[in-house]
């Protein structure tokens, strides 16, 4: 491993610089939504030191203006800038960049509206900030839909962006290419649900770009949901119909494995349905997961998932089993969404 050698957008508050990442993205602290929110000095807001190790995101609003901010870190030895960039996209489990390169959202520096936002130089260790928002109004969307958000930094070190969206020849390329790059990052933007209603639901896009048959494990990570709740994943397209009871109120994975087809194109569906009486708590998140299983031999097979306890959850061991053999395989992790209640 190395450390990145740039301006860095991190992956997570956990992310130091470490290439390839440890992390996977979609929690980048980065990428900051301020709602209707503007500053006069974006840098003293959002680039001191205390706000650096913070994630001060704050839900998206749909059907209005929603403004942005993103910082970056100087892993370099000298003064530098760059250009950031901001890009949308529906849900997803597999953000491709096939489905956001071509959706970028602008900011209007000097009167004139660009995709490119400058990030002012700063010295080695320095923290830069936008300083002027990116502005995006949310396509209207149904209720169980959200939005992911993808970050870049340019800078002539490491150029962005292409001239086209960045293909790959198949999901290794593309698990070490997000891994690799640590001015790329993307997140959630999940919106607060309300801790009354009883019953709550996702809809998450899921793509096979390529045409090689894979094992797919969705899981659901429920932590602070209440004991008693019915938790379901569904994919009629992949037969995946899960529903169980939460019995660990703390944290307790809900595992469904199922083969996933080359070109599939579809959804993940998580929900979950309330005992009689009870309520969302503060800080209840459920996150959907998608691994998929990549062969033993090949590079990207060094970011395996950790299953800890549930190595051996028949779930878990299905999937590794539809590619071909338990021992010839890992799962890797290739994408989440959480949605989490304010209380």
């Amino acid at each position: 491993m190395s450390t990145w050698n740039d301006l860095l957008i991190r992956d997570s508050l956990l992310d130091t610089g470490i290439t390839p990442s440890p992390g996977y993205p979609y929690a980048a602290p980065d990428v900051i939504c301020t709602q209707q929110t503007t500053y006069a000095n974006p840098t003293q807001q959002l680039g001191t030191p205390a706000s650096y190790a913070q994630d001060p995101n704050i839900p998206l609003i749909t059907s209005q203006n929603n403004f942005f901010y993103l910082r970056a870190s100087n892993l370099g030895t000298q003064d530098q800038g760059g250009q950031a960039y901001l890009y949308w996209t529906a849900s997803s489990l597999t953000l491709i960049p096939g489905s956001w390169f071509n959706r970028p959202i602008l900011t209007s520096v000097g009167g004139r509206w660009q995709p490119n936002n400058p990030l002012p130089p700063v010295a080695q260790n320095g923290i830069s900030v936008t300083q002027q928002p990116f502005a995006w109004t949310p396509p209207t969307i149904g209720t169980n839909d959200h939005f992911c958000v993808v970050g870049a930094v340019g800078t002539s070190l490491h150029p962005w962006p292409p001239p086209q969206a960045p293909s790959f020849r198949n999901w290794d390329a593309f698990i070490l290419w997000v891994r690799n790059n640590q001015n790329i990052c993307a997140r959630n933007l999940t919106l607060v649900q309300n801790p009354n209603a009883p019953q709550w639901d996702r809809v998450d896009g899921l793509f096979n770009a390529w045409s090689e048959d894979k094992g797919l494990l969705v899981g659901a990570r429920c932590v602070n949901v209440p004991v008693g709740t019915m938790v379901t994943l569904r994919s009629t397209a992949l037969g995946i119909d899960k529903t169980e009871p939460i019995t660990n109120g703390t944290s307790q994975w809900i595992y469904a494995g199922a083969n996933f087809p080359g070109g599939f194109n579809g959804f993940i569906e998580t929900s979950a349905v309330l005992p009689s009486g009870a309520r969302w708590p503060a800080g209840a998140l459920i996150q959907t997961v998608a691994s998929i299983t990549i062969q033993t031999q090949s590079p990207a097979a060094a970011f395996a998932f950790d299953f800890g306890e549930d190595a051996g959850h028949p779930e878990v061991r299905k999937a590794l089993q539809l590619a071909g053999g338990a021992d010839d395989a890992v799962l890797v992790e290739i994408g989440n969404c959480t949605t989490t209640y304010a209380g």
